[in-house]
């Protein structure tokens, strides 16, 4: 019976552990909070307003609700064969040196599902050889002496 116990609070722990990696609710700093504020202020009634006011994207929320949170996104695709449209934003941090793509997908106007991807740029600078830095050539700098 004990064991039967264990178990169960084990697996109650695990499916919630699962469970909090899916976020509901995705934020980003995009657009000015003045703008975000005005687009509440001219549509009281819209269902998503504090999420709007935060810079937060929800599932369920309109295109107009996600442009008044996020601003416009930096590619938008639209297929013929596809009812859906997505919205890829791209989200940069030189201290990390990673970008996160994040790929909004709508369907009737409703913003159905995201995904998250990261990259991660490493290695990836212009170095001079032995650390020195590099010399003019002489004709420019005869040039410049002349001006």
């Amino acid at each position: 019976m004990r064991m039967a116990m264990i178990l169960c609070v084990c697996a109650l722990l695990a499916a919630s552990a699962g469970c909090s990696c899916i976020s509901t609710v995705e934020r980003a700093d995009r657009t000015p909070r003045s703008c975000r504020e005005d687009f509440v202020k001219l549509h009281p009634d819209c269902a998503y307003r504090e999420s709007v006011l935060n810079g937060e994207i929800v599932r369920g929320m309109n295109a107009q609700e996600v442009l008044a949170s996020w601003g416009l996104p930096n590619v938008y695709v639209v297929l013929r064969t596809s009812p859906t449209e997505q919205w890829i934003y791209y989200l940069k941090d030189r201290d990390s040196l990673t970008m996160l793509i994040y790929t909004l997908t709508f369907a009737d106007d409703t913003l159905q599902v995201w995904d998250i991807d990261q990259k991660r740029f490493v290695g990836q600078g212009i170095m001079a050889v032995g650390g020195e830095k590099p010399e003019m050539p002489v004709e420019a700098s005869r040039d410049s002496r002349k001006r």
